[in-house]
């Protein structure tokens, strides 16, 4: 073994040589820019390598030597210097064959333990305090600004933190979520009061404690479109989220205010340029979006406008539906799409002259982070604008009716599916029933004047009693069954009555979000105190089964709802397998149930809890009054529709 100075130009990677001697196949070219940056910061007149370890070799013949350990550093010695680079390189010479010097690069490969990512993190926290800058940190260790700022916050996490995450007490992503606040004291506050319980503290409990999840997404995605700097150029204050959108901001209206100055900027230009109006969106009643727009017989295309959108979008299209998926898809997919946006924006635009802009208009927005605009609007004869007034914005806003949403659009699910959550809803609703006896009795009693197939079957035939035994009583001839029951205390008839009424409800295929087609059904569960139905809803509701039965779009809906829109989109970058176990683990535990089962106390995300319901009353005597004035005028009534 001896040490060389070895030319750059001399050195072979190890799987160059004849015999194969580098054991690492996999990863070889990751993290090469970054080693590269790492190089060059170590570079000075004392090491003009910038290596602080040197690279093991094996003579290959001919005057060049394989590299059996080290062969990344060549790589990035390669992206510095150029493959033909004379450069002294240091090198120790082991004289070993092929079989030696591949288990000296196996030994390294498989005993080289990276850095737990707390030790990574505090390791730069400590380059900080002693002098670092950022500038120089990302320099050296080839980051980018932004992965800098997130590295130190890791690093200046409380001991608390860093030791549950170096245990495994905490996820990545929960400690992610502690940087959102600012000072240790409220960090280990947090923490200690989420984990009571053993449970893992969740991400999104720890941003719902900060006060993160309060930020709405158009406020979130206004802080992208504004700038942090200039925001607190203005006097507020804001708490970055560096790994998401869950920014703190101080002041909402301030924020609000400065893009509203930039839209209503924008709206002046368009109107300058010609255009009959240009409003902010928000200005305009809701559905302003789908207001006319002329068709355009041929798209003004210039240059190779053209080629390059159907370009973008076929490979968009490719990236769609592949089966894998990963960052870099994500965002090359975010590129492309708007790649084709600004196409299409700047073809329309193009393709209203100034006769045509004199009749018609522009809506401008704020989308992901970026101005956008609608060119071309057809403004209804019967559609007021604001002119860019802020309180006329509001009262046109407030004046017009609420959109609803298409249902078309949503993705549906399968019939099967909502037959299997329809007996969830069945099983949930006699579950709470049960414990109302004076409901029960009064579903009991109205269903007797209903037709068949109105959410109950007084026979005591319905879904509860299916596979059961048949005898209620344990007799199922009358003249036995009937001693029985006169033998039964007043209070176990009515017990027992609420329990048939339970057993009797039935509500296959019905959908609580479809209000027109199962009236009966909505009436009951409408009726059931909500402080009963949600438990025993989500009790009943089988996570597993649904979301394993949806589409991918409806899993990450869910999540939205759920967890929030950042949650979501992460999750929306991995495989469906990977998103519906996710759901099934997460999104039950956040009270989130699918919108058939969301009956009217519903109080789960997204919808807000309005507060206590109040329980029904338990007058026993304006019910029975009430049976006996409604009995004598439907007995005929009720007699001929029962059969």
């Amino acid at each position: 073994m001896s040490d060389l100075q070895i030319p750059l130009n001399r050195l072979k990677f190890g799987h160059e040589d004849g015999a194969g001697i580098n054991a690492r196949v996999v990863g070889r070219e990751d993290g090469i820019a970054a080693l590269a940056a790492n190089i060059f910061a170590n570079r000075t007149e004392d090491n003009p390598t910038g290596l602080i370890e040197n690279l093991i070799v094996k003579e290959a013949g001919g005057g060049f030597y394989a590299i059996a350990n080290g062969n990344r550093r060549l790589k990035a010695l390669h992206m510095i210097d150029g493959e033909g680079a004379e450069l002294p390189i240091g090198c120790t010479l082991h004289q070993v064959d092929e079989t030696k010097a591949f288990e000296y690069s196996l030994t390294t490969a498989i005993t080289a333990e990276q850095l737990h990512p707390v030790d990574q993190y505090e390791a730069f926290a400590l380059l900080e305090e002693r002098g670092k800058s950022e500038e120089e940190i990302a320099q050296q260790y080839g980051l980018s600004a932004k992965q800098v700022l997130q590295a130190l916050a890791l690093g200046r996490l409380s001991p608390k933190i860093r030791q549950a995450w170096r245990a495994g007490d905490l996820v990545a992503e929960a400690a992610q979520a502690f940087t959102l606040a600012l000072d240790h004291k409220t960090q280990d506050k947090v923490f200690e009061k989420l984990s009571k319980g053993g449970g893992r503290v969740q991400h999104w409990s720890v941003k719902r404690e900060l006060g993160a999840d309060a930020l709405d997404r158009d406020v979130a995605q206004l802080v992208e479109f504004i700038g942090a700097d200039a925001y607190r150029a203005r006097g507020g204050v804001l708490t970055e989220d560096l790994f998401g959108s869950s920014h703190i901001v101080s002041d909402e209206a301030l924020l609000k205010q400065m893009a509203r100055d930039v839209l209503t900027a924008k709206c002046e230009e368009l109107r300058a340029d010609g255009w009959a109006w240009a409003e902010i969106v928000t200005d305009l009643p809701q559905g302003a979006r789908w207001w006319p727009k002329p068709e355009i017989r041929k798209l003004p295309y210039e240059g190779d406008e053209l080629e390059r959108r159907t370009r973008a979008e076929a490979t968009a299209t490719e990236l769609e539906e592949s089966d894998e998926w990963n960052d870099s898809m994500h965002d090359e997919l975010d590129r492309l799409r708007i790649e084709v946006e600004t196409i299409d924006s700047a073809v329309r635009m193009r393709a209203f002259d100034a006769k045509k802009r004199k009749t018609l208009g522009c809506i401008v927005d704020v989308e992901e982070g970026k101005l956008t605009v609608l060119y071309g609007i057809k403004k209804p004869e019967n559609a007021k604008l604001s002119k860019g007034d802020p309180e006329a914005a509001k009262r046109v806003q407030a004046a017009a009716p609420a959109a609803k949403g298409n249902a078309a659009d949503e993705p549906e699910i399968s019939n099967a599916l909502l037959h299997r959550l329809s007996v969830q809803l069945t099983k949930a609703a006699a579950t709470a029933l049960i414990q109302d006896e004076h409901l029960a009795l009064s579903v009991l009693l109205a269903g007797f004047g209903c037709y068949e197939g109105d959410g109950i079957k007084v026979s005591a035939n319905g879904l509860g009693r299916r596979g059961n035994d048949r005898s209620i009583l344990g007799a199922e001839e009358m003249k036995k069954a009937l001693p029985l029951a006169m033998a039964m205390k007043p209070a176990e008839r009515i017990s027992l009555l609420a329990q048939i009424a339970a057993d009797a409800l039935d509500f296959q295929n019905c959908a609580l979000d479809q209000d027109d087609r199962h009236d009966g059904a909505l009436a009951i569960c409408g009726a059931i105190d909500a402080k009963l139905f949600n438990p025993a809803m989500r009790g009943a509701f089988d996570a597993k089964d649904y979301f394993g039965g949806v589409s991918k779009a409806l899993c990450l809906k869910a999540i939205e709802e759920a967890m929030g829109a950042d949650m979501s989109r992460q999750q929306g970058k991995k495989q469906k397998t990977d998103i519906v176990a996710f759901a099934i683990e997460n999104v039950p535990t956040t009270g989130w149930l699918p919108p058939q089962l969301r009956h009217k106390g519903y109080d789960g995300p997204p919808v807000k809890a309005k507060g206590k319901a109040t329980p029904p009353a338990p007058a026993k005597k304006p019910v029975k009054s009430a049976v006996k004035k409604t009995a004598k005028k439907s007995a005929k009534k009720t007699a001929k529709k029962k059969k």
